[in-house]
C-alpha cells in the first residue's frame, strides 16, 4: 500500500526538498508520513475550497506548489486551512522553490508549453557535485543492474540517460560460517567472472538507488562503492533561456503565450526586435531582470514584474510578457500528476477542479 512517505520520497527524488531556498517552507507540512494513501489531489494552492474538494472526493493527501504554512503560526482558527487539513485528516506535501528549479519542475514545464528549445540556465542558484556509484555483480546479472540505471533516471549525462561504463574481471571470496552464498561453497575460495558497472548519480538519489540495487542483487553481501565526482556538477537555475522554432513579432509572441498558457490575458511591453531568444521565470520573476539583460535575450516571460523593472527592460529594448502568477506556475500540475500516476498505478491522482486563476481582465 502506498504511503505518504512513498509520495514524499518520489517528489524528493525529482525535486529535492533540500534545494529549496532559505526563506521557503517545503515538505510534509501537515500530516503523518506513515499514513496510507487513498486518493491524491493536486493543486497550485491549498485553499478552503480545495480542502472541501479533497474531502468530497475522498482524498487524504493534497500536493501543492505554494506552501500551506509559510510564515510562523501564532494561532489557528477553525476556518484556517491547516486547521481544516488536520480536522479532516488530510496530509499536505508542498514543493515550492525546489520544484521551481527542478529539471522536472515549473520552469521546464513552462518552457515546454511554449515550445522553447535548446534550454540554458538563466540564474544558477544551486550547485552540487554528483556521486559516482560503482557496482560489482556476476556477469550474468549485469543487464538487470543496467536496466535499473535506465528506468530509475540515474546515469543521466546531458540529454542521454542510462549512461554507464563496464569492465570485466575476476571476483574472489571465501564464504564463511553463517553465510548463505549465491555462488560457491563455505570454506572454499571461489572465483567468479564479474562485471564492474559505474554510473553517475545525484547525491539526493544515491541512497534510494543503492537500496534498489541491493534488493535485486543476487549476492548476499553486494559490494557498492560511492565516490564524490568533482568533475560533474548538478546546476539548477531559477529561470531558463530557450529558443522559439521561428521568429515572431512582439504581438504574435504575446498571443502565443496567452494561447499556450490558456491565460485570461497578458500584459506586455514592446521592443524593436523580433522574438526568438526568450528568457523565462515562473511566478514572481521581476527581480531577475538584470540577469535577463545580461543574457542578451529578445523577450522575457514571467508571472509578476514591477514597474521599475519594466522600465529597465524597456531601456535595454527587451520585450516583457507578464502572464500572471497562476498561469506561469499552474502549468506544472499536469506533468507532475502524470509522473505520479505512472509511478503509482494503484492510486488515483486528480487535479483540483475548483482552483482557478482569480484575476480577470476588463475588455471592451
Amino acid at each position: 500500500m502506498t504511503t505518504v512517505k512513498d509520495i514524499y520520497e518520489f517528489i524528493d527524488n525529482i525535486a529535492p526538498f533540500k534545494t529549496a531556498m532559505d526563506f521557503d517552507n517545503v515538505g510534509l507540512l501537515v500530516g503523518d508520513i506513515n499514513q496510507k494513501i487513498n486518493k491524491v489531489l493536486l493543486a497550485l494552492d491549498i485553499t478552503n475550497k480545495v480542502v472541501e474538494e479533497a474531502t468530497e472526493i475522498g482524498a487524504n493527501l493534497i500536493i501543492s506548489h505554494h506552501p500551506v504554512i509559510f510564515n510562523s503560526l501564532k494561532k489557528l482558527d477553525a476556518n484556517d486551512v491547516p486547521y481544516m487539513l488536520a480536522k479532516y485528516n488530510i496530509n499536505a506535501i508542498c514543493a515550492h522553490t525546489n520544484l521551481d528549479i527542478s529539471k522536472f519542475g515549473v520552469n521546464n514545464s513552462l518552457a515546454e508549453a511554449l515550445g522553447l528549445e535548446s534550454l540554458q540556465p538563466l540564474n544558477i542558484c544551486y550547485s552540487e557535485n554528483y556521486n559516482k556509484v560503482v557496482v560489482f555483480c556476476p556477469k550474468d546479472s549485469s543487464n538487470v543492474i543496467r536496466k535499473v540505471i535506465e528506468t530509475e533516471n540515474v546515469g543521466i549525462i546531458g540529454n542521454y540517460k542510462g549512461c554507464s561504463f563496464s569492465t570485466t574481471g575476476e571476483g574472489r571470496f571465501v564464504p564463511m560460517e553463517g553465510s548463505n552464498p549465491f555462488i560457491g561453497d563455505k570454506g572454499r575460495c571461489e572465483t567468479v567472472l564479474e562485471e564492474k558497472i559505474e554510473f553517475l548519480c545525484k547525491k539526493g538519489q544515491t541512497r534510494r538507488i543503492v537500496e534498489i540495487i541491493k534488493n535485486i542483487h543476487p549476492y548476499e553481501e553486494p559490494v557498492v562503492d560511492i565516490f564524490e565526482d568533482k568533475a560533474v556538477r548538478e546546476d539548477l537555475s531559477l529561470g531558463l533561456i530557450g529558443f522559439l522554432k521561428d521568429k515572431m513579432s512582439v504581438e504574435n509572441f504575446a498571443h502565443h503565450v496567452r494561447k499556450c498558457l490558456k491565460c485570461n490575458g497578458v500584459r506586455y511591453i514592446s521592443s524593436s526586435k523580433m522574438i526568438r531568444k526568450v528568457a523565462l521565470c515562473s511566478g514572481s520573476g521581476g527581480n531577475l531582470i538584470y540577469d535577463v539583460i545580461r543574457s542578451d535575450v529578445d523577450a522575457y516571460l514571467t508571472g509578476e514584474i514591477k514597474y521599475h523593472e519594466l522600465l529597465e527592460a524597456n531601456k535595454h529594448d527587451i520585450t516583457v510578457v507578464d502572464a500572471g502568477h497562476f498561469a506561469t506556475e499552474d502549468v506544472v500540475i499536469n506533468p507532475l500528476l502524470n509522473m505520479l500516476s505512472n509511478k503509482y498505478r494503484d492510486i488515483k491522482f486528480l487535479k483540483s477542479s475548483v482552483l482557478k486563476d482569480i484575476i480577470n481582465y476588463a475588455v471592451n
